[in-house]
């Protein structure tokens, strides 16, 4: 059975960014921000359905039948999300220094939450503004917590790219990978990357009594970042069907 340490730290990162998790014996609810990210993750096979429920999340944990439970429900498969690891190691050679570091201002945080924006939204949505306003209000918010790195690089003075790290015990999560459209391709991205990296593995060796320390993350399985992630060393830790209804 996969480490549930994994899945604790991705909960963590959706209650810091897209709303609350609440758990229990039969599962744990995801309420989000919008209804998008909301879903309900069963723990054990004999659990009963919420009523209500739109979006299932099933895990290792969630035990056999779940499938045939749901179809039968009405519910339909959608994406797969695969939990990937790596083993905390630095890089060769440290990040050049200068060139990315964790933001602490809330200048920065406004920063990031425009890179999201460019990113992640699109201009014809009806909730555009909405989610800038909630973008930046979770940047200032977060770049705040010890537990949190946000990092920003800039081009010219302008935000281009954005990641960040979450740390949950010895677990290093990687988190909000995104680049505004008219900068990829640059290696903007590797760069926040190989700190984050960097970052972690320091941490960890002021931390040698929690455990092994890791990374993880999570991408759309058969998606292009999955094959990158595999190349950069991550392996698939488990995966994550999702079902909806229609």
């Amino acid at each position: 059975m996969p480490d549930a340490a994994l899945l604790d730290n991705h909960l963590a990162f959706l209650a810091a960014h897209r709303g609350a998790v609440r758990r229990s014996a039969a599962g744990i609810e995801v309420v989000g921000e919008s209804a998008e990210f909301s879903a309900w993750i069963p723990l054990s096979p004999s659990a009963e359905l919420p009523a209500g429920t739109a979006t299932v999340r099933l895990v290792p944990w969630s035990g056999e039948g779940w499938e045939e439970r749901l179809t039968a429900a009405g519910f339909q498969p959608a994406e797969v999300l695969v939990h990937m690891e790596a083993a905390v190691e630095p890089t060769v050679d440290a990040p050049v220094a200068g060139v990315v570091a964790a933001i602490e201002t809330d200048e920065d945080a406004a920063g990031f939450a425009e890179v999201q924006s460019a990113a992640f939204l699109d201009e014809d949505e009806p909730d555009y503004d909405w989610w800038r306003q909630k973008f930046l209000e979770l940047a200032v918010r977060n770049h705040r917590d010890p537990d949190q790195l946000l990092y920003l690089r800039r081009v010219d003075g302008d935000p281009a790219s954005v990641t960040l790290l979450l740390r949950t015990g010895a677990i290093f999560g990687i988190y909000a990978v995104a680049t505004k459209p008219t900068y990829r391709g640059r290696g903007l991205a590797s760069a926040l990357l190989a700190q984050a990296r960097w970052d972690a593995a320091e941490a960890a060796r002021a931390a040698r009594s929690e455990g092994a320390p890791r990374l993880t993350l999570q991408v759309v399985e058969g998606s292009d970042a999955e094959r990158l992630y595999l190349k950069l060393g991550f392996r698939a830790a488990f995966r994550s069907p999702h079902f909806r209804r229609p």
